[in-house]
């Protein structure tokens, strides 16, 4: 994993890249997207509102979801600590929980799904 600084508004933030293939994993503000040719892109457009990856490698302390749970935009699913720090990763739309793929004390890294919504 590598990390690059960016400015925005005047605002530092640092963001976390891995290589995958012929694309990169980018991670900022507890936001992954892959990135990389058109042909893999367009295959992760239809996951980008189902799945939430992991922004980056650390430690899951809390998991707020349970399959077949109803969620609402915004609602936290999972609180992960990295690098001393909370995230609180949440849901991207309203939806039903399809499946949970990590548990508290879980390590994980940047980019594995650790819930995913059903269609």
């Amino acid at each position: 994993m590598s990390w690059i600084e960016v400015d925005v508004g005047g605002t530092k933030s640092r963001v976390a890249v891995v290589r995958a293939g012929e694309g990169v994993w980018v991670a900022w503000q507890g936001v992954v997207r892959y990135l990389g040719p058109e042909r893999a892109a367009s295959a992760e457009q239809g996951a980008v509102e189902r799945e939430v990856r992991a922004p980056m490698t650390g430690r899951v302390l809390q998991v707020a979801a349970a399959p077949g749970a109803t969620v609402r935009r915004n609602e936290v699913l999972v609180v992960l600590e990295a690098m001393k720090m909370e995230y609180r990763l949440v849901s991207p739309r309203d939806g039903t929980v399809e499946s949970v793929g990590c548990k508290e004390g879980d390590r994980v890294d940047l980019g594995r799904v650790l819930v995913t919504l059903a269609p």
